[in-house]
């Protein structure tokens, strides 16, 4: 069993939220060029509480120490229609290209997906986008990926799960849903105090996107144009139902 104490101290923060940790700063100690710092993301003290024998709740994240399965509360937002780039989104985050969207705080689960000491890591998942001169020296490696995870979804309502892959239809293949498959825990990353998945609002990526917490594997995730929302599956816009993540 996993020990979880009621709060976690500010100062332990820095070493929870991301296992990528960097500066944006360039060589002079400045942004990049046409680039600006983020503002820092405010850290309230979070609290873990405990709801059952073996689950918690951390914000609006809740856990079972011994499944390691994490909810989230979503909302449909976009019930047909593309493109899309991401499958979840917080309420302030990309909401015009996010199938969901939800009032938790990336920061929240990050410190979940800690204390049940899930690995993050990009590995492979980013080859794609480089040049074909920078792979001999800048190539990742698959098995340095992060933990995956499928995801379904319950609706309000609904007894039975979704698998959210479902939900998703390939425009590469017109009719068809998105492949099955999971999405790898890559973990964002922190810059100037500020963990960037909380100051973008960015849960898991249909696009690849180096500052969410969770990216996808699949042929097509460096495509913004190729993925729509699957009308057939989802709810009416503003559905509420739960995300569940499963390792």
């Amino acid at each position: 069993m996993i020990r979880f104490f009621s709060f976690l101290p500010l100062f332990s923060l820095t070493f929870l939220v991301s296992g990528h940790a960097f500066s944006p700063d360039g060589p002079e100690g400045k942004p990049p060029e046409g680039e600006t710092k983020p503002a820092p993301a405010k850290m309230e003290k979070p609290e873990v509480k405990k709801i059952g024998e073996s689950r918690f709740r951390l914000g609006d994240i809740e856990f079972d120490a011994k499944t390691k399965e994490i909810s989230i509360p979503v909302i449909v937002n976009m019930q047909q229609g593309g493109p899309i780039e991401y499958i979840l989104v917080n309420e302030k985050g990309k909401v015009h290209e996010s199938i969901f969207t939800t009032t938790a705080s990336p920061m929240a689960l990050q410190l979940a997906m800690k204390l049940l000491k899930f690995q993050s890591g990009n590995g492979d998942l980013f080859n794609v986008r480089l040049a074909e001169e920078e792979k001999a020296e800048k190539s990742g490696k698959k098995e340095d990926r992060g933990q995956e995870f499928q995801l379904t979804v319950k609706f309000e309502g609904k007894e039975e799960e979704v698998a959210v892959h479902t939900l998703v239809l390939d425009g590469a293949d017109v009719g068809e849903t998105m492949t099955e498959g999971g999405w790898v825990y890559s973990g964002s990353a922190v810059a100037n105090g500020s963990f960037l998945a909380e100051v973008e609002g960015s849960f898991i990526a249909v696009y690849l996107d180096d500052l969410a917490m969770f990216n996808m594997s699949r042929d097509g995730a460096d495509n913004d144009e190729r993925w729509a929302a699957n009308d057939h599956l989802l709810p009416e816009v503003g559905k509420k139902g739960t995300l569940i993540l499963k390792p």
